[in-house]
């Protein structure tokens, strides 16, 4: 159904397009990082970032979406969060009217024009700047380098991502960045794009998903003419495309999106792929695509440790912070979450812009009670481990049998996993020494005991290698609740 423009049906004129749009589009861009937060982990959130806020036209704020698929998807799915998110902020209490761009009448687009094609000349008449100022851009605040934590687990790929934003010399035409969902690929790609924007970049650059091109290529397909599509990808100095593994098994997209790879590096282009497997463990991609893939220069992202997940959380903590100044979170609910959730980079963040929505934007301070509401939220209710869930973690972990582990045994390899586990029984769980004992086949309890003294002792002088393996255990034994939980 089409949006009513004016009184009695009437198409908008200018005079009903009401002023104060920078206001309600601000309003807009928070409600709309609100409800992406709550979207699944996956390419849903593709579809929110496709729409535009047009303007206020009679008093309802207009949304554009570029196409009719974009717009069934959007109001199917994501127009009841998203006029439940705004009816949160906005004072006026005015109501969101989703449509296709090409249906918003004439006056209203000559008069705010094209809202896509807007953001981009924005950001490419920035002026170059050594440290350039991301928050001056209408970009997404949260996909720069500047905004991107850097750690073991992607230091490669990042400053892979930042020579490729500078222009400098790469000898492969196709990278390929790998690693599992939410570990920050499409924030990579996002932030070469940014960095571009700011420094001027002559290149001709275009950033798009793999999902995208493939709705594209079919509906083009559907109505006889696919040249648009090819033009855009094809004709690009610096092609970048998200989540590959979408056209797996799309015999017909595949040959096409091949045909755009080719054409990009034929021309001495550069063409850089994300994707959730290693080139060789891809399945579904054509003969010819998957040679072209295992030919790229390849990188992995890992995911983040737990001192990269906490610097994640602080970064976006701030950057919340400068709309809403008392958003201060004290290091123990920085711990709590860390703990709690045990998803990567999309996962926390989702957890704070959550938190943001639970203080009404800044009406109040966070609490850990708060916190907790919306932990029970995203990680469901939390389940706290049992003697066996501990025991076998440690087995699958150091690679010992269940005798081994509930054995006397005094050699190192049998004896120290034992240690490990008999002390984990007694931190994460509340069971005596004597239950633990029990569970680890013990006469008594000293054995447990002893263990737990010895591995208390070497953390309290500050053993980072004990430390580090202690927490590196206790994160198998949430990733293991995790998975029971998922079942």
């Amino acid at each position: 159904m089409g949006l009513t423009y004016g009184v009695d049906g009437q198409k908008a004129s200018t005079k009903t397009v009401q002023g104060d749009q920078l206001g309600a589009k601000a309003l807009w861009s928070k409600s709309l990082k609100s409800v992406e937060a709550e979207a699944k982990p996956d390419n849903s959130q593709q579809w929110l970032t496709a729409i535009r806020f047009v303007a206020e036209v009679n008093k309802s704020i207009v949304i554009a979406a570029p196409d009719q698929l974009t717009l069934d998807r959007v109001t199917t799915d994501f127009a009841r969060p998203l006029q439940q998110a705004w009816l949160k902020l906005d004072k006026k209490q005015r109501r969101l009217k989703f449509e296709r761009w090409d249906r918003v009448p004439d006056d209203v687009r000559e008069m705010v024009g094209d809202p896509w094609l807007a953001e981009s000349d924005e950001a490419a008449h920035e002026p170059a700047d050594e440290q350039p100022d991301y928050a001056a851009l209408e970009l997404d605040h949260t996909m720069t380098f500047a905004t991107l934590v850097s750690g073991p687990s992607n230091a490669r790929a990042v400053g892979l991502g930042k020579r490729v934003a500078k222009g400098a010399p790469i000898p492969a035409g196709v990278i390929v960045i790998y690693g599992q969902p939410g570990t920050g690929k499409t924030h990579i790609l996002k932030a070469i794009e940014a960095e571009a924007a700011l420094r001027g970049d002559t290149r001709r650059l275009a950033y798009i998903s793999a999902e995208e091109f493939m709705t594209r290529f079919v509906t083009d397909s559907r109505a006889g003419d696919t040249s648009a599509l090819q033009a855009y990808v094809k004709q690009n100095d610096l092609l970048m495309i998200d989540d590959l593994h979408w056209i797996a098994g799309k015999a017909k997209t595949d040959k096409a999106f091949f045909g755009a790879l080719r054409a990009v590096t034929s021309m001495g282009g550069h063409v850089i792929i994300t994707a959730d497997a290693a080139p060789g463990d891809m399945v579904g991609l054509s003969k010819e695509l998957a040679g072209e893939i295992k030919g790229a220069a390849s990188v992995e992202v890992a995911a983040p440790d737990n001192e990269m997940r906490k610097a994640i959380i602080r970064r976006h903590a701030d950057l919340i912070a400068k709309d809403t100044p008392n958003f201060v979170l004290s290091e123990a609910m920085v711990d709590r979450i860390v703990a709690t959730v045990r998803g990567a980079g999309r996962e926390l963040c989702g957890v704070l812009w959550s938190l943001q929505l639970e203080t009404g934007y800044g009406e109040l301070a966070p609490t850990p009670e708060m916190l907790e509401t919306v932990i029970r939220r995203i990680a469901g209710e939390p389940r706290t481990p049992t003697l066996d869930d501990i025991k076998r973690t440690c087995m699958d972990l150091y690679r010992i049998s269940k005798s081994d582990i509930e054995s006397a045994s005094k050699v190192r390899t049998i004896c120290h996993p034992r240690q490990v586990a008999m002390y984990l029984s007694r931190v994460m769980t509340d069971k005596s020494f004597p239950q633990i004992a029990t569970a680890y086949k013990k006469k008594d309890h000293t054995t447990v005991l002893h263990a737990y003294r010895k591995i208390k002792q070497a953390l309290d002088k500050g053993d980072r290698d004990m430390s580090d393996e202690i927490e590196r255990v206790k994160n198998a034994v949430f990733d293991r609740l995790a998975g029971h939980n998922q079942a």
